[in-house]
C-alpha cells in the first residue's frame, strides 16, 4: 500500500499557536486557498481512496485537494487527540515532556493518555493495511497523528522525542506500507 499522509490546511487556531486537539475549528481562508493549491499534486497520485478525520478542518481539506471528485470516509481512529484543558491555550504552554512521555502516559490536565492515542491510531494503520493492501491510500489528519504514524511506520526522530517532528500543514508525507 502506498500512503499518502497530508495535515488539514491552516485555521485561524494554527495562525495564532493555539492548541486545537478535538475542538472542532474551521480552515480559515489561508488554509483553504493553500488546499487549493495541493489539487494537481494529488491528482498525479491517482489516489483510490480517501480517508479523512472527521473534523472540520481535516474533512474540508480532504474535499478540496481531492477537487471535491472522491468520497470522503471518515473514521474517528484518526481524529486529533485530545489535549483536554489545553484546547485553545498557546501551544508553548503545554509540557512536552508530559505529553509525549509512553512511560509516565500520564492525563495531567485531561490530556488522552499517549498510549491510548497511539494504540488507536496504530489499529487504524493495521486496519487500513489489510483493508486496502494494493491501494493508493490518502490520509488527511492532525499533526498529531502524523507524528504517531511516522512512528509507528519506523520513522522515529534519534532523540525518540516525537514533539520535535514538523509537521506543516498541507505537506504530503508518503509512506510504503507492507
Amino acid at each position: 500500500m502506498l500512503l499518502y499522509v497530508v495535515r488539514h490546511g491552516q485555521t485561524d487556531w494554527n495562525n495564532k499557536h493555539l492548541v486545537q486537539g478535538i475542538s472542532d475549528i474551521s480552515l480559515n481562508e489561508k488554509g483553504e486557498t493553500e488546499a487549493y493549491e495541493l489539487i494537481d499534486l494529488v491528482k498525479s497520485l491517482n489516489i483510490d481512496v480517501v480517508i479523512s478525520s472527521p473534523l472540520k478542518r481535516a474533512r474540508k481539506t480532504a474535499q478540496i485537494i481531492t477537487d471535491f471528485k472522491y468520497p470522503i470516509n471518515t473514521d474517528d481512529r484518526i481524529i486529533e487527540r485530545d489535549w483536554g484543558m489545553n484546547e485553545g491555550m498557546p501551544i508553548n504552554s503545554v509540557d512536552t515532556i508530559d505529553c509525549w512521555d509512553v512511560i509516565l502516559n500520564t492525563n495531567v490536565q485531561n490530556i488522552e493518555r499517549i498510549q491510548d492515542f497511539m494504540l488507536r491510531v496504530s489499529e487504524f494503520i493495521e486496519d487500513i493495511k489489510i483493508r486496502y493492501k494494493d491501494k493508493k491510500v490518502l490520509v488527511v489528519t492532525h499533526s498529531a497523528v502524523i507524528r504517531v504514524i511516522h512512528y509507528l511506520l519506523g520513522r522515529i526522530p534519534d532523540d525518540g522525542d516525537l514533539s520535535k517532528i514538523d509537521i506543516p500543514n498541507l505537506r504530503i508525507i508518503e509512506y510504503e506500507v507492507k
